[in-house]
Parts: structure tokens; C-alpha cells; sequence
């Protein structure tokens, strides 16, 4: 680009690409920089003329201005032309574009930026792996300055966790494909091993040969461990750091594979604390954290470093014991029993609980976990209810029972379903003066198409251990207001019926009010019904649930009876405090009337109790002429059992009524 001025800056020459540069044409003569070019260019350039013609040499600039094709960057040198005088004869003006070398410069300068400022590591070598240079995130993960790492081989980094054949792998990939990826473990300076994920790029001269390699790294220690850490949560409990249910069954899956391989026996100990639910519900659960923290440390100490014991949830553990025989399994359950009803020390405070375990053997008991866990599982429920705090192991006759059981279940869901029970009545007589008949207790009886008669003692704790006795209380209230409603429509007068009510029923938030709900619906009055509830019902009656539906019942005017009453571990307390009108006697103390001292003395205890309080007495289960004679010479005023009648169908409970209590119908 070049150009003359006259001395006042007027142009009088331009060569073409001085015109084409700036988009003008033929007019330009006589003109200024002011009349054709942009205004900041413009004084950009006359300045300089100024400045030229001042210091009488030549003066150079660089000038960015913005055109209809975008920003373009100019180099311009300014030289006065003087006659032989030395008079200023015009000005003589020379320009480059130097938009391109800019715009190679800015993005090299923005290039070097992101190198030096890239929160990944980079490093650049020749082809022999010599390090070059790096940036400053290389640095700060390898702990090398640039200053260390120039010039000396990238295996500096090695950190000896990967052979040979690992290296081979990488070199090939680079020399095949241009580059490598993946996760590798390096050294930093001080020694430390660390992962990173590494990127390596070949760049080939123009013959394409190998020129320089260019790593990129990122320290994905903190992904690792977050990935250890979920992968541990996964696999452990999160409160004893115990493997959980998934780590569990895969290591039972693995002994048993390793016992089929090598002809060995495994032990499988089901571990259930005693006593826990009633610590965690009254002490709180962080009590409770702390005593299964402890037993969970104490149970560890007593295994084989080979044997696995896990947290299956709630105060349920396992012990899997490879290579264990009938001895061996005896003499860990028998410590992890002494050692886990030791005392635990929580908040100052010295709290006991003791261990059911059951236990099974492969191959003996079961070839498969499945059947391994059940038998275990079985074995440990029958601890459990021969008293817990002792060792159970499986046996042949207990998998008949549970198989029993599953069949009692599968029937009694159907009976409920189809409501194939029916009430008998087991009358209750004063026992004093005239034998008259003041009541009975409903009783429900199951006579199945399949199974045929089914006692409740069978049927009963079924549906306690698989959630279906509230719907069995359902049955007998429906069936009982049914039935009350029916004698009524004969003209009868029934005398008050006892109803049973479970514990689980009983701490039900609407219990009382909707069985009050449907009395009224069927016109019933209250004085025709009596409930009776265990004593295993009043070991919660600190619940705003059961002393709720106590008060609403007695205020209902519903006389509330405690059957079983002295077979319990509730405080006598409870008698004071709630609304309780009678006790029954229980069967296990009638029966020793007459012949045995403690049975005695705990039912005259109970009659001295009752009286005291104000409280009428029921004796149940009367059997014999001699327990009969005993309780009326000590005062027993109430009884029922089979020496003064057995339990009635509906009808023949009718013909009772009809005869001691004969109304006129309405």
C-alpha cells in the first residue's frame, strides 16, 4: 500500500491497492485522510504525518479500525519529502496489513493462555519423550515445577504399578491410531501414587514422522475415592460398617461355591438380639445405634478372620463359617451368646440384651442359599420361642412345622377372605348362690375344607407372626355384632358378651371408635359387650393409643376385662391407672387348686388384689369339682370352663338365654 500527500495532507497519489484497501475510487485527488478514511484512522495518520514532519525522520504505527469485512489491523510508515530548500514538498506514506499476523499473534497469546491456566496437566515432548514444556495445573498435580521437568523423560512420572506389557499396549495404540486414552497410576514428586486419566496425542511432521506428544492428565483421586465410597455404601451398613445384605449373600454364594470345590461344611448362624425393640422404642434409636455399634465390634472379635458376619437390618445378624463343623459352630454361637448378654455401656447407663441364634449347615440342611438362609432363619425363631438367650440348630421336624405354617397361612388369608369361621360361646356363671348364667366369652373356631378343624392355638399365632390378626379381630367383632343383632330380633336378651382383642389391635388409633361405630349402627347398647385384652396389651399402655381407646370404651360404658392376668411381666401399676373393671384367672393357676401350693397362693393373691381395687374376678378354665369347690370357698364369685359347660354353638347358646334369662318378646 502506498501513497503520497501534498504539504497540506491532501492526497495527490494512490497506488491500486491502496484504493482497493480502502474501498475507494478515482476521486480520491485533492482529498484528506478526514474526507476518506475513518475518523480514528484518520487522526491516527495525520498525527503521525505531524509527528514525522516534526522530528524530520520517518515515524511508524499500527492501527486497528473496523470495515464492512470486520476488524482489520494496518502498519503504516510516514516519511516527509523536502526540496533542495528544505521546504516539506509532500509526504510520502507506505502501509502493510498486518490483520492476518495479528490475528495468528492474539490466537497464539489466547492458545499459550489456556495452556498455562487449563485446569487439566499438559505436557509436551519430542519424539524420544523428553519433556519440553508443561504447564502450571502440571505442576500443581505432579509437583514438578516447569523448571524440573524440562528436559528430563516423561517416565519420570512412572509410578512401577504397570509392567511391561501395559507400556507395549500404549505405544502401539500411539504408533497405530495417533493416540492413546485411558486411566493410569503415576508418581508425584514427594512419592505419592495417584490416578489419572490420560490423554496422549501424536503430532507428525510434514514427512509424517513423530514430531512431539502431547499428553493431557487429570487427577481423578477424589473420583476414585467417591466411587470406593458408593461402592462401599453399596456393600456395608452404614452404621456398624458390617457387609450389608447384598455383600452378604454374595459371600454366602461364594463360601458355598468353595465348599462344593473342595467337599467342605459351612455354617450359617442367624443372630437376632433380645430385648432390643423394647430398648430402642423406650431409650431412643441413637441408644439403640450405639448398642448395635457394639455388639456389631463385639461379634467380629469372635469369629475367624476367614468367616464373614453381616448386618442383615435391624438388630438381625449373620456369621458365615466356612469350613465349620457341628462342634465348631456350638463353641462360636455359645461365646457370641456369653458375649453379646454382657452388660452395654450407653449414656451412663448399663443396659442388658441377649442372643437367639439358629443355626445351619450346608450340605446337611440346605444345598443353596436360598435354603440355607430359611433353615438358619427357622432355627433361629425356635431360640426364640423356647425361651431366647440359647443356640438352636435346625432340624428336619422344624422345617415340617414352618411348611405347616405357610400352609396355615396360605388357608387362613383364604378363610378371612371367604369368612369360613364361625363364633361358639363359652358361658360364664356366678359361681356363688343360684348357678345363673351372667355371660359368655365369643371364641372363634376354623373348620377348613382342606385342613379340616384347626384349633386357634394353631391358627392364632400364625396370624400374629404374619400381620393378619387384625383382620381376625375384624371377623369376630363383625361376626359378634351379627350375632347380637339376631338373638335381639328374636326377642332375647343376651347377657354381655366378651370380645378378644389383640394387642396389635388395641394400640390402633381408631379401634374404639369404630367399633362403637358399628354398635350404634346396629342399635346396640354398650352393656352388651365386654373386652377383653392381655396383659401383653398393657405393656404399652403408656401409648396415647391404647389408653385412648381404654377411656373411650369405659366412658362408652364397656367393661374392660385383663385375661391372662399374672402370666405377664407388666407393672401392677397399670391396675390403678386405667380403666379396668375384671380379671381373669388364669387357666395355668385354676389348675392346680385344691393340690398345689403355688397355685394357690398366687390366685388367693389375685382374689385379695381384686377385692382391694374393687375389681370383679373371673376364674377361667374350671375343670374339676375340686377347683370349682376352692374358688367358692375363697370368694371367686365368676368361672368358666368345660366342668360347667363347654363352648356353644350360636343356637344352643340361644336355648341358654331362652332358659335362665326368658324374656317376653316385644
Amino acid at each position: 500500500i502506498f501513497a503520497m500527500k501534498a504539504p497540506d495532507g491532501n492526497y495527490t497519489y494512490a497506488n491500486p491497492r491502496f484504493l482497493e484497501y480502502f474501498g475507494l475510487q478515482d476521486d480520491y485527488l485533492g482529498k484528506s485522510d478526514f474526507q476518506l478514511l475513518p475518523p480514528a484512522l484518520a487522526a491516527d495518520l495525520w498525527s503521525l504525518d505531524v509527528g514525522a514532519l516534526r522530528e524530520r525522520s520517518t515515524l511508524q504505527g499500527e492501527h486497528s479500525f473496523v470495515t464492512n469485512q470486520g476488524r482489520r489491523y494496518l502498519k503504516s510508515s510516514h516519511q516527509p519529502l523536502f526540496d533542495p530548500s528544505g521546504r516539506l514538498a509532500a509526504f510520502l506514506v507506505e502501509a502493510e496489513d498486518i490483520t492476518e499476523n495479528r490475528r495468528a499473534e492474539e490466537q497464539l497469546r489466547i492458545t499459550a493462555q489456556v495452556f498455562n491456566q487449563a485446569g487439566e496437566a499438559i505436557v509436551v515432548t519430542n519424539s524420544s519423550g523428553i519433556m519440553q514444556t508443561v504447564n502450571q495445573a502440571f505442576s500443581t498435580i505432579t509437583g514438578y515445577s516447569r523448571a524440573e521437568a524440562t528436559g528430563q523423560p516423561i517416565s519420570l512420572l512412572r509410578s512401577g504399578r504397570h509392567g511391561p506389557e501395559f507400556y507395549r499396549l500404549l505405544w502401539q495404540s500411539l504408533t497405530q491410531d495417533g493416540c492413546w486414552q485411558g486411566e493410569i497410576w503415576n508418581r508425584r514428586k514427594n512419592g505419592e501414587i495417584y490416578p489419572e486419566w490420560l490423554t496422549i496425542n501424536r503430532i507428525d511432521n510434514g514427512e509424517g514422522q513423530p514430531e512431539h506428544y502431547v499428553a493431557v492428565f487429570s487427577d481423578i483421586s477424589q473420583i476414585k475415592d467417591s466411587q470406593q465410597k458408593a461402592e462401599y455404601l453399596a456393600t456395608h451398613d452404614a452404621l456398624t460398617g458390617l457387609p450389608n445384605r447384598t455383600l452378604f449373600h454374595d459371600h454366602l454364594r461364594h463360601a458355598l461355591a468353595m465348599a462344593r470345590r473342595k467337599k467342605t461344611r459351612i455354617a450359617l448362624l442367624f443372630i437376632d438380639l433380645d430385648n432390643f425393640k423394647t430398648i430402642n422404642d423406650t431409650l431412643g434409636h441413637d441408644v439403640g445405634d450405639d448398642i448395635l455399634k457394639q455388639a456389631s465390634e463385639r461379634l467380629q472379635g469372635l469369629v475367624r478372620d476367614g468367616d464373614t458376619v453381616a448386618r442383615l437390618g435391624g438388630d438381625e445378624f449373620t456369621a458365615i463359617l466356612p469350613d465349620c463343623n457341628m462342634e465348631g459352630a456350638d463353641r462360636v454361637a455359645r461365646r457370641i451368646v456369653d458375649e453379646l448378654s454382657a452388660s452395654f455401656e450407653v449414656s451412663e447407663r448399663r443396659l442388658f440384651v441377649s442372643a437367639s441364634i439358629g443355626i445351619a449347615f450346608y450340605p446337611d440342611d440346605g444345598t443353596d442359599s436360598a435354603e440355607l438362609i430359611k433353615k438358619a432363619d427357622s432355627a433361629m425363631y425356635r431360640a426364640k420361642e423356647l425361651g431366647r438367650n440359647r443356640v438352636e440348630f435346625f432340624k428336619p421336624e422344624l422345617h415340617v412345622r414352618l411348611l405347616r405354617q405357610a400352609t396355615l397361612e396360605r388357608a387362613l388369608r383364604e378363610a378371612l377372605r371367604a369368612r369360613r369361621m364361625k363364633l361358639v360361646f363359652q358361658p360364664k356363671y356366678a359361681l356363688t348362690g343360684h348357678r345363673r348364667l351372667l355371660g359368655a366369652e365369643a371364641l372363634l373356631r376354623w373348620n377348613d375344607p382342606e385342613l379340616g378343624s384347626v384349633s386357634p392355638g394353631d391358627f392364632i399365632p400364625v396370624a400374629e407372626s404374619c400381620g393378619l390378626i387384625t383382620e381376625v379381630d375384624l371377623l369376630v367383632r363383625d361376626l359378634l355384632i351379627e350375632q347380637l343383632t339376631n338373638w335381639r330380633k328374636l326377642g332375647l336378651t343376651p347377657p354381655p358378651i366378651a370380645l378378644n382383642a389383640s394387642p396389635r389391635s388395641i394400640r390402633e388409633p381408631g379401634f374404639a371408635p369404630e367399633l362403637l361405630g358399628r354398635m350404634a349402627e346396629a342399635s346396640l347398647p354398650p352393656e352388651l359387650l365386654r373386652l377383653e385384652i392381655t396383659e401383653s396389651a398393657l405393656l404399652d399402655s403408656s401409648s396415647t393409643h391404647v389408653l385412648s381407646n381404654l377411656e373411650c370404651l369405659d366412658q362408652a360404658g364397656i367393661r374392660i376385662a385383663v385375661d391372662d392376668f399374672g402370666t405377664g411381666y407388666s407393672s401392677l401399676s397399670y391396675l390403678k391407672r386405667l380403666p379396668i373393671d375384671e380379671l381373669k384367672i388364669d387357666k395355668s393357676f385354676v389348675d392346680g387348686l385344691g393340690q398345689d401350693k403355688e397355685d394357690e397362693a398366687i390366685t388367693r393373691a389375685v382374689l385379695g388384689l381384686a377385692e382391694a381395687l374393687d375389681l370383679t374376678t373371673i376364674a377361667e378354665g374350671i375343670e374339676s369339682a375340686r377347683q370349682l369347690d376352692w374358688l367358692v370357698r375363697h370368694g371367686c364369685k365368676l368361672g368358666q370352663g368345660f366342668y360347667l359347660c363347654k363352648p356353644l354353638s350360636a343356637e344352643a347358646f340361644e336355648d341358654q338365654i331362652a332358659r335362665l334369662n326368658p324374656v317376653t318378646p316385644s
